[in-house]
């Protein structure tokens, strides 16, 4: 039977004192600081209080506006928000026509200016089409009457209202964060939600001028980045930011351009080819929701507490390394026991010199005395800790 308090002892770890005012201050320093780092880093800066959400949003764009321009013909139209802004997109995209250029068509013989050739062979076969001198097929088609007609639209000042919307499912169930969905709230008033075409160019990094795309026209990228506390009653922050993505994809052919032709519908013969120059916007929503967490902060804190524990494991690596009494300070920590291998040796050395020099008998009674003295002197040493 073993004694219980042996059994289920305690172990700890002895405390050395060392009265020197360089590690005190260093051990100080470093637990401040890793204190500073957080309580003002991550509760205050990080806000690691909160716990947060992630999520992808919707939005809707409606281009609104009307423009009257003069060709270089003289000719004056009349563009309404159905020319200006086709093709009609996705819901998250709008074209905004910036120059367009028309150009009458009939059915005849005459090059096509989307043919290439080199040899006859590389025109359509057996319509007896041969290759002009510019290397276009000349073959039936539908062929140019008279010049094109250049239209360059101001549609600098044009509108674009844009319905945007995130939920946090997780942290706020079905409730949707949103811009205003009735109302026209122009930028930069608050809670904005329509911009003019210059408004959203200007937003870019770096800004990009209106004057600048309208004649070959631009791809712009245009993210709602949504900053919500979901149980605060004061609304979200909404940040808005674009980018120009044609110029990243192709610095050789920057721009953008559609081509659509519209029919005669008295004459099958005759048609009207449009091409357009513009602006092409894609609208994202993105955004993050935070909330009060009891399990979040009880997370911080006891990790705030567990770096906390790394002060003095550091200082002890700079008293032991770095500080010219590294050698003192590590004789006064460190306490190092003899190897007991030796000590082993020395015993059992001494023990075949005793059974040569007495005998065998008599080196057993020796040694049986020396184990009696041994006993007697931890029966000793153990009724000196029971008083203690």
């Amino acid at each position: 039977m073993q004694d219980v308090d042996n059994l289920f002892s305690y172990m700890t770890a002895q405390q050395v004192e060392v009265r020197d005012r360089a590690l005190g201050f260093v051990n100080s320093a470093l637990t401040l600081g890793i204190l500073l780092y957080v309580v003002v880093y991550v509760f205050m800066f990080e806000k690691g209080y909160l716990e947060q959400e992630f999520a992808k949003g919707v939005s809707v764009a409606q281009f609104s506006g009307e423009v009257l321009a003069r060709s270089a013909l003289g000719d004056v139209h009349f563009f309404d928000h159905s020319e200006i802004d086709h093709p009609g997109l996705e819901n998250n995209q709008v074209f905004v026509a910036t120059k367009t250029i028309v150009q009458q068509e009939e059915r005849g013989v005459c090059e096509d200016q989307f043919k290439r050739c080199r040899t006859p062979e590389d025109c359509s076969p057996d319509v007896g089409a041969t290759c002009s001198p510019q290397k276009y097929c000349v073959e039936p088609s539908w062929c140019p009457v008279g010049d094109p007609e250049v239209y360059k639209l101001p549609t600098g000042s044009a509108h674009i209202w844009v319905k945007s919307g995130v939920t946090f499912r997780k942290l706020a169930g079905n409730k949707l964060f949103s811009t205003d969905m009735t109302n026209i709230i122009r930028f930069p008033n608050p809670h904005h939600n329509t911009y003019r075409i210059t408004d959203l160019l200007q937003q870019c990094d770096p800004p990009v001028r209106f004057e600048e795309v309208s004649e070959l026209g631009a791809a712009v990228e245009v993210t709602f980045i949504w900053n919500c506390q979901v149980s605060s009653p004061y609304p979200c922050e909404k940040i808005l930011k674009a980018r120009r993505v044609d110029n990243l994809l192709d610095q050789d052919h920057i721009g953008y351009e559609f081509d659509h032709v519209e029919y005669d519908p008295t004459n099958p013969d005759k048609r009207t080819r449009f091409k357009k120059f513009g602006i092409r916007f894609v609208f994202a929503t993105i955004g993050t929701g935070s909330a009060l967490s009891m399990q979040i902060i009880i997370f911080q804190v006891s990790t705030g507490m567990a770096l906390v524990g790394f002060a003095p494991l550091l200082a002890d690596i700079i008293m032991l390394k770095f500080l010219p009494n590294s050698k003192k300070y590590h004789a006064r920590k460190i306490d190092l026991t003899p190897s007991f291998d030796d000590v082993y040796q020395v015993q059992d050395v001494a023990k075949e010199l005793k059974s040569d020099i007495l005998g065998q008998e008599e080196a057993d009674e020796d040694d049986a005395e020396d184990e009696l003295y041994d006993q007697e002197w931890r029966n000793n040493f153990n009724m000196d800790e029971d008083i203690t």
